[in-house]
């Protein structure tokens, strides 16, 4: 396997080990393996943009509406905010991703790394992957966030308090920066792509598949996010059946039942998370396994299931573009002050227009 593990270029983070993989297997064969464009590359090639677009559009109106003067000073409106910003890092970013794909693929060289330098390589890898990591962990801290209002609703945590919350964020970009920073060292120019140094070629590979892949994208995010939605749902659960049975209609049981409210719309924020990303990981995880027992003949499986990957990160790039149209749904909160949005641009509009008219009439008389 030593002999594989030559020039392992840097992939798209969720299909990243994939790209590894199909990297490495190829290299040293000969004739090597053609790169073939399958039906899944021409459709995630279609509606990729489609999905980016909407996907800045949706996060743009959503960052705006959470840092109106109503919800600016919720907790989850700090964590729903930096989620958005780095949702949208995330899509452009993949944008990139697929257009350099393409031409990969069409014209067998990287048009968009060419230009790169050393410096470009390492900014633009790390840029990303702190990217991509920020947008998973976020999540995990609205879960850890819903648990502590669910199971202790009436005391004041500082993660659940605005400044807390910002804290919150910033200690935890701090941590992900510090936990990708080998990527400042070990990614340099290749040619016309950016790759790890053959100097660092085995640790680059060991940390993207064991650290990255499989501990801060994998294992710890979904197990925590997992573990805190289970316990959020069943005192959600338990509370719901204590109201019934009292049939309390007090202060604090509105409170109760607007507590709940939110958290039902982050749970279905955290479940989409799972949902979009869980497929194409598993079958990551799995393909790992499968390529150390069976070594270069993995790839004849990979050519097969090519398509589906493909469709898998077409998925995954679901979640980061989804979260507006949950809000609208499930925000009752979220859908007022979208309202309040675009009324008062209505009304603003229609000042301007009056006013511009006001101006043309007095000129002309």
């Amino acid at each position: 396997m030593e002999d594989m593990s030559v020039n392992v270029s840097v992939g798209n983070t969720t299909g990243e080990l994939f790209d590894i993989m199909e990297r490495n297997m190829t290299i040293g064969t000969n004739p090597p393996f053609p790169d073939e464009v399958t039906w899944g590359f021409w459709i995630k090639f279609v509606l990729t943009p489609v999905i980016v677009c909407t996907g800045i559009i949706g996060n743009t109106l959503s960052l705006i509406v959470m840092k109106s003067k109503a919800l600016r000073h919720k907790s989850y409106s700090q964590y729903l905010s930096a989620l958005a910003m780095f949702d949208t890092l995330t899509l452009i970013l993949r944008q990139i991703r697929t257009v350099d794909d393409y031409f990969l693929n069409q014209m067998n060289q990287n048009m968009v790394f060419k230009g790169f330098n050393d410096f470009g390589c390492k900014l633009f890898n790390f840029i990303e992957h702190v990217s991509y990591l920020m947008s998973s962990w976020l999540i995990v801290l609205m879960a850890i966030e819903r648990l502590v209002a669910v199971w202790m609703p009436f005391k004041k945590f500082r993660i659940r308090r605005r400044a807390g919350a910002t804290a919150a964020i910033i200690i935890l970009l701090v941590a992900i920066c510090a936990s990708q920073s080998f990527r400042l060292v070990m990614t340099v120019h290749l040619g016309d792509d950016c790759g790890a140094d053959d100097t660092f070629i085995q640790l680059f590979v060991d940390l993207t598949i064991y650290f990255y892949n499989m501990t801060l994208t994998f294992l710890l995010p979904v197990g925590i996010v997992l573990g805190c939605n289970s316990m959020v749902l069943y005192q959600i659960f338990k509370i719901r059946k204590e109201l019934i049975q009292e049939n309390t209609r007090n202060r604090t049981t509105r409170a109760v039942k607007k507590t709940h409210r939110t958290t039902c719309m982050l749970l279905i924020v955290s479940f989409t998370f799972l949902g979009a990303l869980l497929p194409l990981l598993t079958m990551t995880l799995v393909f790992d396994f499968y390529m150390k027992v069976n070594g270069p003949e993995a790839i004849f499986l990979y050519r097969k299931i090519a398509p589906y990957i493909d469709l898998l990160v077409l998925l995954s790039l679901v979640n980061y573009a989804v979260n507006f149209f949950i809000y609208i749904v499930s925000g009752k909160s979220f859908r007022f002050e979208l309202r309040k949005v675009f009324y008062r641009q209505k009304v603003q509009v229609t000042r301007s227009f009056t006013a511009r008219s006001t101006k043309e009439f007095i000129y002309r008389f």
